[in-house]
């Protein structure tokens, strides 16, 4: 697996968030986060990168369909939660109790599935690009 961030914790200690490097969103807010990630709490682990492998309980479609990240416990968690679970870390306890009051938390989690399917969608145009473009 690919570790963006070096420790000062143990790794057993740090929430890890697999995330697509080659979207461009989502590599922009990931490199705020790691501006961000002063104390090292959490792992950065780009599911796009060569040397990537995948967890044994989930499947790349899965990472690639959802952001995911994985407690400190082993327990995964998906979508807003993962961002819940970073905000926290990284401070912003405000944005977090607010992402969680019922209406607020109802729109971002809709809001993070349309902006998860269309950014599936145009992963696998780009993959299937480069295919094209290799045959």
């Amino acid at each position: 697996m690919s570790e963006e961030n070096g420790s000062k914790m143990g790794s057993d200690d740090r929430f890890e968030v697999f995330f697509d490097g080659e979207c461009p969103l989502c590599r922009r807010e990931i490199n705020l986060i790691r501006r961000k990630d002063n104390r090292h709490q959490l792992l950065l682990t780009d599911i796009s990168s060569e040397g990537f492998d995948t967890p044994e309980s989930l499947t790349r479609d899965q990472l690639m369909r959802s952001i995911h990240g994985k407690m400190p416990t082993g327990e995964y968690v998906v979508g807003v939660e993962v961002f819940r679970q970073i905000y926290q870390r990284l401070g912003y306890q405000r944005t977090v109790s607010l992402s969680q009051v019922p209406g607020v938390g109802f729109f971002l989690n809709a809001g993070y599935y349309a902006f998860a399917k269309l950014r599936y969608w145009h992963a696998m145009h780009r993959m299937k690009k480069r295919v094209t473009s290799i045959q």
